[in-house]
């Protein structure tokens, strides 16, 4: 499938490239048979029950997605707020979107420093619960007595992880933050955050996407639904398949691989749909798909 500028309803990117050489029978039939009628319709129920939220009308994928918020109470981040794009002297909570957090990412990108991204996308991740503040400390400077890494190791790792989105794709830096370039109390759920917003700013080798445990839910109700299929005889089952927090390097690419096989088809439909709008609608979902 080669992408024509000129038709909004063709994405940039063919899922098929993105699957794996040693995909198993049961990831590559879930992949390929695509989302049912029944899923389609569902996933396009979601995406106009969100754009009910915006004025106006009808809203572009990328306006959809940069819109989404997530409510913050900036004083409970009091200690991180030299890294931070708000002030954090009150109590009331404020929005963060994920447009503005990519904002943040393109200053990184300018500046080559990557600590802001990591602090303000993790805050944008944990939202008003109450825990995110300790997590990030410990993320930053240790924990339960253990020293952490210095600000400077932490720089050079996520600037390793930057490169490698950049240079390998978003599996190569996924699986540099897993393994090699870890950052202690800092997985999947939330350095695929960061490597989502960094890759916001440079589509080279096409976007990471946000992978977390409500996300995984969402997969295993696509596999589990196809359990019966021939395809399926042999794997082991769909929630094992699923099961974090520390997915596999693999499991993420196959993650990635169909959500944009999703993407792709649902703009099928004449309505333009990315990989990160079905990301965006699968986690906002209040049961699965």
């Amino acid at each position: 499938m080669t992408a024509d500028p000129n038709d909004p309803t063709t994405p940039p990117w063919d899922y098929r490239t993105m699957l794996p050489g040693d995909a198993s029978a049961y990831d590559t039939g879930v992949i390929e048979g695509g989302l049912t009628v029944e899923e389609q319709a569902w996933l396009s129920q979601q995406r106009h029950a969100w754009e009910s939220q915006f004025t106006g009308g009808y809203r572009s994928p990328e306006e959809l997605v940069s819109g989404h918020s997530i409510a913050i109470v900036p004083s409970r981040w009091v200690k991180f707020e030299q890294w931070l794009p708000f002030a954090t002297d009150t109590s009331a909570p404020i929005s963060l979107s994920r447009g503005e957090v990519a904002d943040v990412a393109r200053r990184c990108r300018e500046s080559g420093l990557w600590l802001p991204l990591l602090v303000t996308s993790f805050a944008w991740g944990w939202g008003s619960r109450g825990f995110g503040p300790t997590r990030l400390l410990w993320v930053l400077e240790g924990k339960g007595g253990s020293a952490g890494l210095s600000t400077s190791e932490i720089e050079k790792r996520l600037a390793a992880a930057v490169d490698a989105l950049d240079q390998q794709g978003a599996r190569g830096a996924y699986g540099l933050m897993l393994d090699a370039g870890r950052l202690s109390e800092f997985g999947p759920a939330f350095f695929t955050k960061f490597l989502y917003f960094a890759s916001r700013t440079d589509n080279a080798r096409g976007r990471a996407l946000i992978l977390d445990a409500r996300l995984a839910l969402q997969m295993r109700a696509f596999w589990q639904r196809r359990a019966d299929e021939p395809y399926a005889a042999t794997s082991r089952s769909a929630r094992w398949l699923w099961t974090g927090p520390r997915w596999s390097d693999y499991r993420y690419q196959i993650y990635r691989t169909f959500v944009c096989r999703s993407a792709a088809q649902l703009s099928k439909s004449g309505e333009r749909w990315t990989p990160e709008l079905v990301e965006l609608l699968l986690f906002r979902a209040t049961r699965t798909a």
